[in-house]
């Protein structure tokens, strides 16, 4: 089964260094990306006025923390605050290492901080190995694989 990532980030540039260390490390999932939180509250139903429901159910959201207008610990905050929501993965990925944006970021529930760096053995495999470790060796509550042992 082929499982969807969500990937918010507004830097065209990185997007495509994660989109080929996935290809690389032939990670098995659906990438959608949104541009800013935003456009990432929208694919989550979380805009006001739009139906409660996403458009797609998603594995695990990786976003940005220093998107323009709506950042990342608003998207984080807005789906910790959705009942439907709650249990969503969430990873932060920033180019911040300050210990006060990981520890709000963790008080406000994040499941991981990452921080964007060069990766020597192939640029952006950090990110995949992050996203095969949500996909592959977590198990969420009410997942097949965790009801089954």
């Amino acid at each position: 089964m082929v499982r969807t990532i969500l990937l918010v980030d507004d830097d065209d540039d990185y997007l495509a260094i994660v989109k080929r260390a996935i290809q690389n490390e032939h990670l098995a999932a659906d990438v959608i990306v949104a541009r800013s939180g935003t456009e990432a509250l929208e694919r989550l139903g979380l805009l006001s006025g739009r139906a409660a429901s996403p458009d797609k159910e998603f594995a695990v959201l990786f976003v940005d923390l220093n998107l323009p207008g709506v950042d990342g610990s608003e998207v984080l905050r807005r789906v910790r605050a959705d009942e439907r929501l709650r249990r969503l993965p969430v990873v932060i990925v920033s180019s911040s290492s300050r210990a006060e944006d990981v520890t709000r970021c963790y008080d406000l529930g994040a499941n991981s901080y990452v921080v964007k760096r060069f990766d020597s053995s192939g640029p952006g495999r950090y990110v995949a190995r992050a996203m095969n470790y949500w996909l592959d060796l977590n198990r969420a509550p009410g997942s097949a694989a965790a009801s089954a042992s």
